[in-house]
């Protein structure tokens, strides 16, 4: 028995039809593939809210502190770290 709960969602018949076709292209029901598309959909929009919400803080700090780094100095920083990681993989 399955904790899941049906639920009913109307799909028009053109799109059904082309669900139903990836779904078999990829040895799936067309409710696993629903599934999985509704909870890629569900985490990108949580991903997203999580990352705009992190920009709001970053952007409430640099409003309160005045602090930025400008970008030359991000691309150094990038620069040696992948460089010092480059080594790394290359000693190892």
């Amino acid at each position: 028995m399955s904790d899941s709960d049906n639920s009913t969602v109307h799909i028009d018949p053109a799109l059904k039809a082309r669900l139903v076709a990836l779904a078999s292209r990829s040895g799936r029901t067309l409710d696993e593939l629903a599934q999985s598309v509704l909870r890629n959909h569900a985490d990108e929009q949580e991903r997203g809210a999580a990352e705009r919400a992190e920009d709001e803080q970053r952007w409430q700090r640099y409003l309160q502190y005045g602090q930025s780094m400008p970008f030359e100095a991000v691309r150094s920083r990038l620069q040696k770290l992948a460089g010092e990681a480059a080594r790394r993989q290359g000693g190892a």
